[in-house]
């Protein structure tokens, strides 16, 4: 996913010490950048079509849950304007319950149980909308093309 944007957003992470907070659009434009670095690798995992395929949700989400958690903590490195602080906390608080679902999925895949398998996704997956809905409000672009 781009590793000039990796790159990037970390020589963007390491040079922003003495300097002042950017401004909306800046921050916007910096983590949108991070959003759809990390966005064309999680499109690159193969997701799972059948909640009885235990290997390959298994396969799929232990890919997923590191990047997701890398993704947040990228975007949350960004120094952001105070006056998204609170939108951001509600934009992370519905990210990390996302991903409690999808370990909840790997859980249930682990064991075996197709209905935990399905429930889980489809909970990550609504949530997923609603992180995605918030942050298109919020004016993150995360589309990885």
């Amino acid at each position: 996913m781009a590793l000039a944007a990796g790159l990037g957003a970390g020589l963007w992470l390491g040079l922003r010490g003495g300097e002042a907070k950017p401004t909306q659009q800046q921050y916007l434009a910096r983590v949108s950048s991070v959003c759809r670095s990390y966005a064309r690798r999680l499109e690159r995992v193969a997701a799972p079509s059948d909640p009885a395929a235990f290997g390959n949700v298994t396969s799929s989400v232990e890919q997923v849950v590191p990047l997701l958690r890398a993704q947040e903590a990228a975007m949350r490195a960004v120094r952001a304007p105070i006056a998204l602080g609170p939108r951001l906390d509600r934009l992370f608080v519905l990210n990390r319950r996302s991903i409690a679902e999808l370990e909840a999925a790997l859980a249930a895949a682990k064991r075996r149980r197709a209905g935990g398998v399905a429930t889980g996704l489809v909970r990550f997956s609504t949530l997923r909308d609603q992180v995605h809905g918030l942050a298109v409000a919020i004016g993150i672009e995360c589309n990885p093309h």
